[in-house]
């Protein structure tokens, strides 16, 4: 019996040796600062997300909505938002391309996709994105886009594919971001208590593979939100996640507490892609800037980008006041072992 118990007891101990556990992060700033030009006004540009397709990289962002008309047949409009994007060929320096042309699955133009999550997966660029207008819920929800070369995406349905029906949230579902656990595919996304007081997160999954309609989708935080606001730092709101895998731990970077109130990025980790445990001692990894820099005020909405060659990326925006206009820059991420 003794012999049994021993066995038993090293095949655990072994197992608790081979299990993945986080490692550190370290960033290292680099020495991009990006706002799109093509709006009246200051430079301005929030929510990245980017890929590389081509030979080149393409980085996608929320802007102010404006038309400018070339038939200068009615003024510009700045009644909701777009997206825009740009190109680099060393994640540093960007040129706008142009803004997002988005159409619908009759080939309708359409205006008002914001803060998108692009991906390519198997090969294919994929977009998660939510549309600025409200609607007839009064909130808005993330439908899902492909495109051939990330210029041009095509509504592959014509709803959301994911609106929360739960007693802890209302129908509202934002800031998409996927990623990849064994045969599914992991939705994360931000929405708001009843009360619409508090920004929180919520899961579902789908099959990996599968066309991602509206279907398609499980809804995986029924008894309550994935993440909500709990430390000082993060107010009333958590929001924007992003993840990334690395040897075996999945590390998410999100945002807490509102834009225009200091937003700063915060981290928690997963062995499992499901289950995600603040860093010590309350998950803020990532402050906003020293006094004068151009993300005093805020470093917020992290978009992580991982690179053919492994090496990954971190994407945020910023702003030096509350009044002040945003920026978009990057870290490089490194992984260290803890020692």
């Amino acid at each position: 019996m003794r012999k049994v118990f021993l066995i038993i007891l090293a095949a655990a101990l072994l197992s608790a040796a081979c299990s993945p556990k986080p490692m550190k992060v370290v960033l290292e700033p680099l020495p991009m600062k990006y706002g799109d030009t093509s709006r009246p006004g200051e430079p301005f540009a929030k929510d990245p997300t980017v890929i590389h397709h081509g030979d080149r990289y393409l980085m996608y962002y929320s802007v102010t909505a404006f038309d400018p008309n070339p038939d200068n047949s009615k003024p510009p409009t700045f009644d909701d938002w777009h997206s825009g994007i740009a190109q680099s060929e060393d994640l540093v320096n960007w040129e706008r391309v142009g803004d997002l042309d988005l159409r619908d699955s009759k080939g309708n133009k359409l205006r008002g996709a914001v803060a998108p999550c692009v991906r390519k997966i198997d090969g294919k660029i994929h977009m998660f994105y939510q549309m600025a207008w409200e609607g007839t819920d009064g909130v808005s929800n993330i439908w899902h886009a492909m495109s051939e070369d990330g210029i041009t995406f095509t509504n592959t349905c014509d709803r959301p594919i994911i609106v929360p029906e739960t007693t802890w949230s209302i129908k509202r579902s934002i800031d998409a971001e996927v990623y990849k656990v064994k045969d599914k595919l992991i939705l994360l996304f931000a929405t708001r208590d009843p009360t619409k007081t508090y920004q929180i997160m919520g899961m579902a999954e789908a099959p990996y593979g599968s066309d991602y309609g509206p279907d398609k989708w499980t809804l995986l935080t029924t008894d309550g939100p994935l993440f909500k606001p709990e430390y000082p730092w993060e107010m009333s709101c958590t929001e924007a996640p992003t993840v990334i895998k690395h040897k075996g731990v999945w590390y998410m970077f999100y945002a807490g507490a509102y834009n225009h109130e200091g937003q700063q990025i915060g981290m928690a980790t997963s062995t499992d892609g499901y289950h995600f445990e603040r860093i010590a001692p309350d998950g803020l990894f990532f402050t906003h800037g020293p006094e004068g820099s151009w993300n005093a005020c805020e470093s917020g909405h992290p978009g992580v980008f991982q690179d053919d060659d492994g090496q990954a990326y971190l994407f945020f925006q910023g702003k030096e006041t509350l009044n002040s206009t945003y920026y978009l820059s990057v870290c490089k991420v490194y992984f260290e072992r803890v020692r």
